[in-house]
């Protein structure tokens, strides 16, 4: 199983210097040869099987090593490794996942990736061209089967993420949830937890404002508008973190928990062409956490079910099956019409996922749980056990 350790770098200021280099001359070869690679397309349109290969452009890039000397300021591997994810943005496109690779701008992650020949030293991590190691700060040890290392720049802070095989044995969990998720609360769990959104960007907006108001006033070019922006990408970085973090403590504590997880295919992108929720169903990082919660469960061997966009989780009664066409966004609790269930409308809707998930799966509708008959009973007296994190 591969896995991946982030440390944070502190170079000096010419590892600095070395390390934008590398940024720089990774992105200049991986333009160069996408920039080749589509003239020769274009030369060789009608002969479909014609095409260059990765090994083709290796080979290309031993000359223009002669013809641009600085390129030998930098690690090989990771100059080579910049071929390697051009032909894979290239195969990803013929296969129809993605769009046409395009070419890499100043404005896009920086980082550069080593396949071998690095090694640790103490509190230092040492990789090809950088001999007398550079300074790490982290509680974790570095593992000693390392797979690679992608060296990355986030404002004016560097990384390294570490990806190493790994033999340790995660325990599956042996519930079953249903999670809806939601703007008013984060999830809604179908054995009754409520955890409260953090709202990373709401937290900060009147700050995000005022220095992008300052930084609209700066003259283009200018050393006081650079400064203004590195101000306004550190807020940016800072609700970026906090949302991360969430995310990794939330997804965690499910996938300990439960080998069943049951969630929506929702149509994201959709629901943000409403201008009135946008924001606030951005700010959620929805996509970030989906992703948090499969590899962690696949970690522990443990399930993902997912249930149709158009399944109606929310109008269905959770212990009768009655439907209430009627039912607004606005009504925050359920009221069944024909049994009489009255219940926290998202814990309802996560109930539903739940059943609705077992059902695709072969397990058929279990009753309601002792907690879930309890938090309908209780409502008016106190609600959903909330957690906030």
């Amino acid at each position: 199983m591969i896995k991946a350790l982030k440390v944070r770098l502190y170079p000096d200021e010419s590892q600095k210097i070395l390390l934008e280099k590398h940024f720089g001359s990774c992105r200049f070869v991986y333009n160069h040869f996408l920039d080749i690679r589509n003239k020769y397309y274009a030369e060789h349109r009608k002969d479909r099987k014609k095409g260059l290969t990765v090994f083709d452009t290796m080979k290309m890039l031993t000359s223009l090593k002669k013809e641009k000397v600085w390129l030998n300021e930098i690690n090989s591997q990771s100059l080579q490794h910049s071929l390697v994810e051009l032909d894979k943005a290239f195969r990803s496109f013929f296969k129809k996942n993605t769009d046409y690779p395009n070419f890499r701008s100043k404005k896009d992650n920086q980082y550069f990736i080593v396949s071998s020949g690095f090694k640790k030293d103490g509190k230092k991590l040492i990789i090809p061209k950088f001999t007398e190691g550079i300074g790490y700060r982290d509680g974790s040890p570095i593992p000693e089967n390392i797979k690679q290392i992608v060296v990355a720049r986030d404002v004016d802070r560097y990384f390294a993420s570490i990806h190493y095989e790994s033999d340790d044995e995660t325990h599956k969990g042996r519930g079953i949830i249903g999670i809806d998720i939601g703007i008013k609360s984060f999830l809604t769990t179908s054995d009754g937890l409520k955890i409260e959104p953090l709202n990373a960007l709401r937290k900060r907006e009147k700050r995000l404002k005022r220095q992008q108001k300052k930084l609209s006033r700066k003259v283009k070019g200018s050393e006081n508008r650079n400064r203004q922006i590195v101000r306004v990408q550190k807020i940016h970085q800072k609700i970026r973190d906090m949302r991360t973090d969430f995310g990794h403590k939330v997804s965690t504590a499910i996938a300990k928990h439960y080998g069943t997880v049951v969630i929506e295919d929702l149509n994201v992108q959709g629901m943000q062409r409403n201008h009135h929720p946008a924001k606030s169903i951005a700010d959620q990082g929805w996509y970030q956490f989906r992703k948090m919660i499969e590899y962690k469960l696949q970690w522990r061997d443990a399930e993902i079910v997912e249930i149709g966009r158009f399944d109606p989780s929310s109008k269905i009664c959770s212990r009768c099956g009655n439907t209430k066409h009627e039912l607004k966004l606005s009504d925050r609790v359920y009221h069944c019409d024909a049994c009489g269930l009255t219940m926290d409308r998202d814990l309802n809707a996560a109930i539903n996922i739940r059943n609705i998930g077992l059902i695709k799966v072969g397990k058929g509708i279990p009753e309601l749980t002792p907690v879930e008959s309890a938090t309908a009973a209780e409502l008016s007296k106190g609600g959903l056990r909330v957690a906030t994190l």
